[in-house]
């Protein structure tokens, strides 16, 4: 079946798309926006490590990650990123507040 796609950005034209181009059209718009989200909390979460060599990583992590799939078309591959970015997200969150409580415990000694 195909659908109609208006696309404002080109004068107003509509174009018709099969399913297979549609397949294999770029991220909709709430796609991109949740992938945003996803991005900006994941470089949030990396300012809650307690330092400066683990906030390193997480965003060297997270920008290499999502930079190696903005090319990603295949919906069903976008969406396994997207949760694997989720995933990644809580990760982060617990490591930061595990890792911030325990080096604020006095009977830890040095850099765990």
């Amino acid at each position: 079946s195909t659908s109609r796609k208006t696309f404002p950005h080109r004068s107003n034209r509509c174009c018709v798309k099969s399913h297979f181009e549609e397949a294999t059209m770029a991220p909709t718009g709430a796609t991109r926006a949740r992938a945003l989200s996803l991005y900006r909390q994941l470089l949030r979460g990396a300012e809650k490590m307690p330092t400066p060599n683990r906030r390193d990583f997480i965003k060297k992590k997270t920008q290499v990650e999502f930079r190696s799939a903005v090319a990603v078309t295949d919906e069903e591959e976008i969406e396994f990123h997207l949760r694997l970015a989720d995933t990644s997200l809580d990760t982060v969150l617990v490591q930061a507040d595990h890792l911030t409580k325990l080096f604020r415990d006095p009977r830890v000694q040095g850099d765990a």
